[in-house]
This record gives C-alpha cells, structure tokens and sequence, in this order.
C-alpha cells in the first residue's frame, strides 16, 4: 500500500510502499477514505513531536474491510473515524473520570502508532468514532481534530445562549468555532482575522461583527463573556484577555513553547478564568458531529491526493490552504 511517513532523519514526509496492516485482537482495519492535514502534523514534520518511521495522520475516516479476532463491533462495511488518542488504560484516575484524552498510557495516533496518511490503517475497535452518513468522509476527517477542538473550548468557556463570544482567529478552527457559537445559541458573536478578505466568510459563518487585527493586536466594538483564542500571532492572548468582561472566560488553543508575557492585574480585577483547550471529554465529539447533522454547519475542505502530500504539507505550512486539507487515498 501506498503511505506517507516519516523520515529517518525525523523531518519532513515521504511516500513509502508498505504492506498492509494486519489487524491485532482488538483492531480493525480500515480502507482510508480520507485523512486530516493540521498544525500538528507541520510540527511533527519539523522534528518537533513524534518518532521517525511512522505513519502520520490523526484524524481520518475509513471504512471496515476486515477485524480482529476480539472485535464484535464496528464490522466491515462500517465507516468509523480515528481522533488523536486511542487505546486508553480505562483504569487511571482520569479515565474512571471519563476524561480519556488525559491518560497518560493512551497511544497518540501518528505519534505513537501509524496514523491515516496511507491506503490502510489500523484502529482500535473500541476507539473508532461512527460517522454520521449525514457527513462526507472529507468532512468527516476535518471534524476529528479541528471541530472536536474547537466545539470543546467553546463547552470549556460556557458559550451558550444568550452568552457574547469572540473567535480569534479565522482558520482550520476558529471558522468552525463560529458556526458552533451560532448553533450553540449565543447571542452576539464577534470573529477577529488577521486577514482582512476573511471578513466577509466570517459574518457568513454567523459572526455578527468581525475586526481586523494587526499584528495579533486588537480591540472589539463590546467586552465580551468567551473568548476562543486560536491565533498564534504576538499579542493575541494579551488582546483576548483585554477583550474580556468581568468574570469572563477565556479558552486558549495553540500549542506553541514560547513564554507568552501576561499582565495579571485584569485577571484580579475582574475575575477572569484562563483555561488551555483541547479534545474532551469523549461525549462532546458526539455532541459535535450531531450539530453538523441537526445545524448544516460547514466544514471548508480542500482535498488533495494522498501521492500529493508533500505539497499538502507545505500548503499548510505556508498557511496557504483553504482553512482544512484532508488526503484522499
């Protein structure tokens, strides 16, 4: 089979011919149909995470060609999802709390194990996600990561009806995180871009206003209740903290390493939370996918073919692609 992997020299992608999975007791083995390209995979491809040899890939959607000897469900036929983490210990403290994403002996798809960037991929029966037959499998893939993320912070800062929210950052996520604001029932909805020629996708997404920020910096028309912060850019997060009314709310998503300076005197003063932001718990992928089905939110994909994923890579890296790329075998 064709796959995409990781060099020895644990840097950029190459196209290899491997031979099929074959799946362990527990397994499944998908046909992929489609596989997700994010910031986590241009991070993995600068040497910054995972390990050389493997196959990448995070979030893909495949469908059931054959199963393990333990497997009573999903079977073949069955179009199922992969998300970052698989294989949970289901006895730490975090997992009896049902917060899978956070234990510690999961295996991180890509990372740890072979990911979706290939012909076929290996899934544990009990992580795999159905997919809605509402959703393409390109749509789908974009949703295991970015909608997953972006619906979760919005649940992590209470966005709701009635409730002001601002997105910062009117990419993979943020655009997303718009829609789901709007599906969420909130009431006043603001998305800040760095791009000025996203304005225009970001009120049709259901962003009541949209600002323009200049160099990360800044300011909204009214303070608001959640803040969704998804931009990287210098001076995001001290604007996002600024932008936020007494007791508000603030999710923050990029996994960046650099020490971001805050000044902690408006936290004080008007008892603002500050929360990091991922995927979790389980229930709100469900939750998530349902709002595409009940809402017709958008997920805005551009696929490309899997022999094509070097170029994928650098399109995402050079932040020159569509909001979400998926790979299409």
């Amino acid at each position: 089979m064709l796959s995409v992997a990781v060099p020895r020299s644990g840097r950029g992608w190459v196209l290899e011919e491997r031979d099929k999975p074959t799946p362990g007791f527990h397994d499944v083995l998908v046909r992929v149909l489609a596989s997700g390209v994010c910031a986590m995979d241009v991070r993995q491809a600068r040497g910054e995470m995972g390990y050389p040899g493997l196959v990448p890939g995070h979030e893909f959607v495949g469908e059931v060609v054959s199963v393990g000897p333990g497997v009573s469900g999903p079977v073949p036929g069955d179009r199922v999802g992969a998300t970052w983490h698989q294989r949970w210990c289901r006895v730490c403290e975090h997992c009896v709390r049902g917060r899978l994403e956070l234990c510690r002996k999961a295996d991180e798809t890509g990372i740890h194990i072979d990911g979706g960037h290939a012909e076929y991929a290996l899934v544990d029966a009990s992580s795999a996600v159905p997919i809605p037959e509402s959703l393409s499998a390109e749509t789908a893939a974009a949703l295991l990561c970015s909608g997953y993320a972006a619906y979760s912070s919005l649940k992590d800062v209470a966005a709701g009806p009635g409730s002001s929210v601002a997105v910062i950052g009117i990419g993979g996520i943020g655009h997303l995180a718009v829609q789901y604001a709007r599906a969420m029932g909130a009431g006043r909805i603001v998305a800040v871009t760095e791009s000025a020629h996203k304005v225009q996708l970001a009120k049709e997404l259901g962003a009541d206003e949209a600002v323009v920020s200049e160099g990360g910096s800044f300011s909204l028309p009214f303070a608001v209740d959640a803040v969704v912060l998804t931009s990287e850019a210098e001076g995001a997060l001290a604007a996002a903290v600024e932008a936020l009314a007494p007791y508000g709310r603030l999710s923050v998503l990029p996994a960046t390493v650099a020490p971001v300076p805050l000044a902690l005197q408006r936290l004080l003063h008007f008892k603002l939370t500050i929360r990091g932001s991922s995927q979790g718990p389980r229930h709100r992928l469900t939750e998530m996918l349902d709002l595409h089905r009940r809402h017709g939110v958008k997920a805005l994909v551009e696929s490309c073919p899997l022999d094509q994923a070097a170029d994928a890579l650098e399109r995402v890296t050079r932040r020159e692609a569509h909001l979400r790329t998926v790979l299409v075998p």
